[in-house]
């Protein structure tokens, strides 16, 4: 048989062949037209795959192809190659899609490249109209008349109803009329009607949605990094692309000349009347085909070989491409971040093709690039040279292309973004070469979520059940404390032996969730005990990576090598909690089943998952050495460009745009670069966008392009009327004829309104105020708020000079003061240089008028009215007093005088401009905190700060990595969803829902449905309320019906504890109300039995990244836990109130409820659960005892913490002694007593309850009565000092925040003598310390303040920012 005859063959067999499954490749392929647009690549995948399976289920024939090659032939899909489509597979399903949909469709296409394709596929036929423009309907309806294509671009995330006609396209097409505006328009059906819009992720209602075919045209890393490796060859060897693109043109030709022979001989063969041999056309048409299908086949072989080896050479350049797709993604998703920061697609080609350029192709000699273009690679040695000499020019371009974008995209960035975008690129790199796991990266950022799951692993530590103490469970007679004490005495938890006592809670619990998701960790808890003075070292160290780094080339180090890295109080403290724990395990106790720790396995990011769990203080520094020792040094670091060379890299056509941050204006900066130029002032035109400005803008923009002037439009964001027009002026920048000297200049504050394409096509710097207090310092100086003529005057004394200078000073440690968060300022206050020009005018007018300084009126000018008109916190009030006074007093102006013990900062001795700059200069770089009047202890909360941001930064990205891919726990499969009945077990999940429901199921287990109080109180609360205190007589139906028989013989009001007991079961009841209806309804939308709606989308994604869900917070009080401990935390504080409501029914045996004593009717529940309220009443009907019914059982000591309002619980404890010795509430205020230290056999005691599981809310209850006036609270702690036991002290090295024993709050009379010796120290319920007004006037954080003895003066512990806090960070 003939080669021709063989391939006809072959061709009937193949459509013979697909017959069967017509019918199921024509439903999954109109499925995937229709609805599978939208989606990402992976999910149309799995769209596709799960339809094929219903369908061989369903016993439907379907073939195994995909639907490119189902709805489309070969050569259709060469031909959009050839019009600019990009050659990647999801590109190419996305331009089939297009063309076989029968609605318009709709491109999500933010960076453009769909749109680049319509434009080839269209040539001259398409008009690109900008959606919304003032003749975007008149376009249309002319293009409806014509029969010509259109474009609308830029469509936001909603289409407006006159377009819906025109959406209309099936009745439209067979009316053959549409109707815009009233009007009937005479339909075209050549018309074409295309919608694009630049949004990433828009949100279109369903309305919008079934009009449309939505097709996602977002570029891919594989497309990118396809685009990129042919612009980079093309740059680098332009005839070894133009050879490929000449055989994909040549393969191109060969298929549509053989496909149209093929198409006549059908049609011929279709149309014959005679036999086919006598047909002499059909027979020259055969064998033209023939001889073409012959010709074909062989050019076809040469070029699969060619083919091969252009690909080959080109691969060479592949680590380019994929280097430049890992940074444009990361550089796409900095818009998470801050909105200001998007990148144009265009913008970062244009970087890439510059570097690739720069760079050049010297490397290849004329011989080489002959060798290349003809493949005549016969000598090896020539290969080999060739080889290296390509390998060395693409790393050199790799480096090249990876320093020039970070350049150009850190100018753009905030200082405190600099490292996160390092990091990121970083970690992508080492992910995409697999030295990175998905699931490290997970861990590294989930680490609080994956704590729970990885319970259910195979590896648990070795475990114990303990039992509470003995020293908690002694009785005390009949009291409530003994139901307490025997029901405390059941409780057992499991524990995990060996914990070392030189580490939290929460860092040993970290330590075992990484030892048991991540492999290389296996044995780290082992070692721990091994080996507690290396581990105390480190975290000790100032530089853990660093350890880590010596630890791996060295496994054998002593202690004494050691001992380098600790300082001397670091080594003291190591020294102190050496001692192991009385009730851990020694090293030899543990199973030796782990296996030992090999620190040479470890990989530079797991380094930095250990520091991240023992030394988050340390995680920044770390993570800059992880930078250097990956990226190198130059990726460190802010890079700040000169405006000067700013200018110099611009071009007419793209503004620059000023990304402001408040108290910052750069103007200044604009001016003195045209004097730097050369330039004259008037050059340069300054406008603020406002009403009625549109028109003169405009016309001054037109007028600067052709005269080369500049143009500053200050504050964008105030215009976003106008923003739109700015747009298009900016587009039409774009292909005008521009002066080679004009320029644009915008500024704007972060605003989402401004649109996409004006910040895509700027040129973006981020201006900021200065850091660190020296640059403030020497900006003050220098910006020109000190006036040289003011600052030389004469008349305003010699003191003058001096207390501008202190005024700077002070102005820029309140500047600086910020960056040590709550410790610095309860509120983040935006300072800027007005507030430091407005005091040195006032200063220079009072020294003017006066003899000798006017500290008084200083000090309430500066401290109450410029700097303190800002303020609005009090104890911010008061710290910023204490600072000016610091600054402003006689000592302070004296030559030579000392700020700091340091002698850093001194007063200078000349203070000419030029010398005091001179002295600036002098001045270190880094900042010690005793400038600010801190500890040094400061500097370790302002670096964990800094860490903790970090990450949270890090976790904005995460959405764009699939935990999916990454988690590689073992789930226990027979866990089975309980939190309503109906649920299915977690099997079919993937692994993102197996996270989110197993921890739903934890929290439902942990939290009850609501706090249970007596049993009526569940049913009828204020009804029976009132009937106990005789408010309202008790409903007669109940009586009717013989439920009740009650004698009231005592009738009275709540008592003040009544009332806070009340109010906070209301509270925690709406809050577990609000918690357990959305895990109810998050449970049925992972079953799929209701629909996922945004708030439901947003609280599964909250508890993958182990944040509170809103509405939770909402409810809640001001807390800064992470969900996995905040959970926990609410855990212990219902049963903190469950505890003292159950002291009151078991305790009190005089209570009766109706004439049912409560011991009896807790008899009875324990009996039967299901006992309902009618038989509860029932048993009332026996008794006909008096009604005594209220909280008169107080616990032993209050855990503040535990309450939603601990100040109602404070004017409780005031009311009941008001009314106990009848003393007017007004005059009464609270005494403090501070308990001592305790002794180290309580501490011993302490830390085995605490192990045992004894929680705060249960430590309010063992032991003796409560006081019998006032109350005792315990579970504070000291942040910023310590207590010694007599009085307040400073705090130990790496100790910011220490447990206060337990504070009597005694009423007594207002005694408004001063007292010397104490510190007004706050109350906070959390370190943040800012909080909101509630509706009642008190803040949701602030709680009271305390009197402490002191041996400072007061003023030494309000700049320490010294106060309690009802709880921890951890």
């Amino acid at each position: 048989s003939s080669p021709e005859k063989d391939r006809w063959t072959e061709l009937v067999a193949g459509l013979n062949g697909a017959a069967p499954s017509l019918m199921g490749d024509t439903l999954v392929s109109t499925a995937a037209i229709v609805y599978i647009g939208p989606f990402t690549k992976t999910y149309r995948d799995k769209l596709w795959h799960s339809w094929i399976d219903i369908c061989q289920k369903k016993e439907i024939s379907v073939s195994k192809k995909d639907y490119i090659t189902l709805l489309s032939a070969p050569i259709e899909v060469q031909e959009y190659y050839t019009q600019g489509l990009p050659r990647d597979h999801f590109s190419t399903e996305n331009a089939v899609l297009l063309r076989n949909c029968h609605r318009w469709p709709l491109l999500i296409d933010p960076q453009g490249q769909g749109k680049q394709w319509l434009l080839g596929l269209e040539q001259e036929n398409l008009a690109v109209i900008p959606y919304g423009s003032v003749h975007m309907l008149t376009d249309i309806e002319n293009a409806i008349r014509l029969g010509t294509s259109v474009m609308l671009e830029g469509v936001p995330d909603y289409i407006d109803a006159t377009l819906y006609p025109i959406l209309n396209r099936r009745q439209c097409e067979q009316t053959g009329v549409v109707s815009i505006v009233d009007i009937d328009i005479e339909y075209n059906k050549d018309f074409r009607l295309y919608l694009s819009t630049s949004l990433s992720n828009p949100e279109y209602p369903p309305e919008d949605c079934i009009k449309l075919t939505i097709i996602n045209f977002t570029v891919t890393f594989t497309g990118l990094q396809e685009q990129l490796l042919s612009r980079v060859v093309k740059m680098e060897r332009p005839w070894l692309e133009q050879q490929k693109d000449s055989l994909l043109k040549q393969l191109f030709e060969d298929n549509r000349k053989l496909r149209e022979l093929e198409d006549d001989i059908l049609t011929t063969l279709s149309s014959v009347q005679t036999d086919i041999l006598d047909d002499q056309d059909l027979v020259n048409t055969l064998d033209k085909c023939k001889k073409t299908a012959r010709e074909i086949q062989s050019r076809v072989t040469e070029s699969e070989q060619m083919q091969n080896k252009i690909e080959s050479t080109r691969k060479k350049y592949l680590p380019v491409a994929t280097r430049g797709a890992i940074i444009y993604f990361i550089i796409s998703d900095l818009t998470l971040l801050n909105c200001m920061y998007n990148f144009s697609l265009e913008t970062f080609m244009s970087v890439f093709k510059t570097t690739v350029f720069s760079l050049g192709n010297s490397y290849l000699a004329p011989d080489q690039e002959d060798v290349v273009l003809e493949f005549n690679f016969n000598t090896a040695n020539r290969d080999r040279q060739l080889d290296f000499k390509v390998d060395k020019h693409v790393a050199t371009l790799v480096d090249h292309i990876t320093m020039n974008l970070h350049k150009q995209v850190v100018c753009s960035l905030y200082s405190r973004h600099h490292l996160v975008y390092s990091v990121l690129v970083c970690v992508q790199v080492l992910r995409n070469s697999s030295v990175i796991t998905d699931n490290e990266w997970d861990v590294f950022l989930h680490g609080g979520t994956l704590k729970l799951m990885s319970k259910s692993s195979d590896f648990v530590p070795v475990m114990e059940e303990d039992i509470i103490p003995q020293p908690f469970h002694k009785t005390a007679g009949t009291s409530g404390v003994t139901y307490q004490a025997k029901r405390m005495n059941r409780v057992k938890s499991k524990r995990i032996l060996g914990k070392p006592t030189w580490l939290t809670t929460t860092q040993w619990e970290a330590t075992n969730m990484l030892e048991n998701t991540v492999t290389a960790f296996q044995g780290l808890s082992k070692n721990m005990i091994d080996k507690p003075e290396f581990w105390q070292a480190m975290l000790a160290s100032d530089n853990p990576y660093y350890m880590f780094e010596q630890q791996a080339r060295s496994r054998s180090s002593s202690i004494g090598s050691l001992k380098s890295f600790r300082t001397d109080s670091a080594l003291e403290q190591i020294s102190e909690d050496s001692e192991q724990d009385p009730h851990s395990l020694s090293a030899s106790q543990i199973t030796e089943t782990r296996p030992s720790w090999k620190w040479s396995t470890l990989t530079s990011f797991q380094k930095l998952m250990l520091i991240k769990i023992l030394r988050m203080d340390a995680l920044t520094e770390s993570s800059s050495t992880f930078v250097s020792l990956t990226l190198g040094e130059r990726y460190i670091g802010s890079h700040e460009q000169s405006l000067n060379n700013i200018y110099k890299t611009s071009k007419p056509q793209n503004p620059i745009l000023f990304i402001l941050s408040p108290g910052v204006d750069p103007t200044t900066k604009l001016q003195r670069l045209l004097k730097d130029l050369n330039e004259n002032v008037d050059m340069l035109e300054m406008l603020s966008l406002g009403r009625g400005q549109g028109p003169r803008i405009e016309e001054i923009l037109r007028t600067a392009m052709q005269r080369g002037k500049w143009v500053f439009l200050q504050n964008c964001h105030l215009g976003h009327s106008w923003l739109q027009n700015l747009q298009k002026v900016i587009h039409s920048m774009q292909t005008e004829q521009l002066h080679a000297d004009f320029r644009l200049w915008l500024s704007s504050m972060p605003d989402d309104k401004i649109p996409g394409p004006v910040i895509q096509r700027s040129l973006k710097v981020a201006m900021e105020q200065p850091r660190g207090v020296k640059a403030n310092l020497h900006q003050a100086f220098i910006s020109g708020v000190i006036s040289p003529g003011m600052y030389s005057d004469q008349d305003a004394g010699p003191d003058f000079r001096k207390l501008v200078y202190n005024l700077c000073l002070f102005n820029s440690v309140i500047l600086e003061r910020k960056k040590y968060g709550s410790l610095g300022w309860n509120i983040s206050y935006e300072f800027t240089n007005s507030d430091l020009e407005a005091c040195i005018q006032v200063l220079h007018q009072l020294m003017s008028e006066y003899v000798t300084v006017p500290w008084e009126a200083l000090l309430q000018l500066a401290g109450t009215v410029m700097y303190g008109g800002r303020v609005t916190d009090k104890w911010d009030q008061r710290a910023l007093s204490a600072i000016l006074s610091k600054f402003f007093n006689r000592e302070a102006i004296q030559p030579g005088h000392r700020f700091t013990v340091s002698e850093s900062y001194q007063m200078p001795e000349d203070l000419s401009i030029e010398e005091t700059l001179s002295y600036i200069s002098s001045l270190p770089n880094y900042d010690n905190p005793e400038l600010f009047g801190m500890h040094q202890n400061a500097d370790r909360t302002y670096n964990e700060h800094t860490s903790k941001e970090l990450v949270n930064y890090l976790h904005v990205f995460q959405p764009s990595h699939q935990l999916d891919q990454g988690y590689r726990l073992e789930y226990k499969t027979q866990i089975v969803t309980t939190l309503h009945r109906g649920y299915s077990s977690m099997s079919g999940y993937s692994n993102k829902d197996n996270i989110v429901m197993e921890f739903l199921i934890h929290i439902h287990k942990t939290l009850p449905q609501k706090i249970v109080g007596p049993p009526f109180m569940d049913v009828i609360p204020d009804m029976i309320h009132n009937a106990l205190t005789g408010s309202e007589r008790p409903p007669s139906v109940l009586i009717e019906k013989g439920y009740l028989k009650p004698k009231i013989t005592e009738t009275r009001h709540c008592t003040p504890m009544e009332n806070v007991v009340r109010h906070e079961v209301r509270q925690f009841n709406r809050l577990l109300e609000v918690i357990h209806m959305s895990l109810k309804t998050l449970a049925l939308c992972l079953q799929g039995d209701e629909a996922m709606n945004e708030g439901v989308d947003v609280m599964y994604q909250n508890i993958l990244d182990n944040k509170l869900p809103a509405a939770w917070r909402d409810n809640s009080t001001a807390d800064t836990k992470p969900l996995s401990h905040w959970i926990d935390l609410l855990a212990n504080r219902i049963t903190f109130m469950q505890y003292w409501i159950d002291l009151n029914i078991e305790g009190t045996v005089s209570n009766h409820l109706f004439g049912v004593e409560y011991s009896e009717l807790v008899k009875e529940r324990e009996k039967d659960e299901e006992i309902s309220f009618q038989d509860v009443m029932k048993m009332s009907s026996a008794y006909q005892k008096p009604i005594k019914v209220g909280v008169e059982k107080l616990p032993r000591s209050f855990w503040l913490n535990a309450l939603f309002f601990p100040q109602g619980l404070l004017t409780g404890v005031l009311q009941t002694y008001s009314r106990k010795h009848g003393i007017p509430i007004d005059s009464l205020n609270f005494k403090h007593h501070v308990a001592p230290l305790p002794s180290r056999r309580e501490e011993e005691d302490r830390h085995r309850a605490q192990s045992a599981g004894l929680t705060p809310a249960m430590w309010a209850f063992p032991g003796a009565e409560a006081p019998e006036n006032g109350i005792l609270i315990h579970g504070l702690y000291l942040d910023g000092g310590r207590w010694d036991g007599g009085n307040v002290v400073e705090a130990l090295p790496s100790k910011q925040v220490t447990p206060l024993p337990e504070i009597h709050f005694l009423p007594q009379q207002v005694d408004n003598t001063p007292k010397p010796g104490v510190y007004e120290c706050p109350i906070y319920r959390t370190s943040e310390r800012c909080g909101t007004l509630d509706q009642t006037g008190h803040s949701d954080n602030f709680v009271t303040s305390i009197l402490m003895p002191t041996e400072h003066p007061p003023q030494h512990w309000v700049t320490r920012g010294l106060a309690i806090i009802c709880q921890t960070v951890d």
